[in-house]
């Protein structure tokens, strides 16, 4: 893959923050890696957006289902821990 280097402003808190994460050496990967996943994100966004447009929203009884299930999930999945 190419890369570019490019100049940015950022919060200097957050800098320090994240170097000391990841780094001096880490930098770059670490921001290369959430922009890719912000576009990710922003991808699925729109994707599904355009099924709401295209099939209507997903009906409360399923949204809630589905709540109801991601809840039960995430409480195994601490308790395993």
């Amino acid at each position: 893959m190419a890369m570019k280097k490019v100049s940015v402003t950022l919060d200097a808190d957050l800098v320090a923050e994240i170097k000391t994460e990841v780094g001096v050496r880490g930098f770059s990967a670490y921001l290369n890696e959430t922009i890719k996943r912000r576009r990710q994100h922003e991808r699925l966004r729109r994707y599904l957006a355009e099924l709401d447009e295209e099939y209507g929203p997903v009906p409360d009884e399923v949204r809630h289902q589905v709540e109801r299930e991601w809840n039960e999930f995430e409480r195994r999945l601490a308790k395993a821990d």
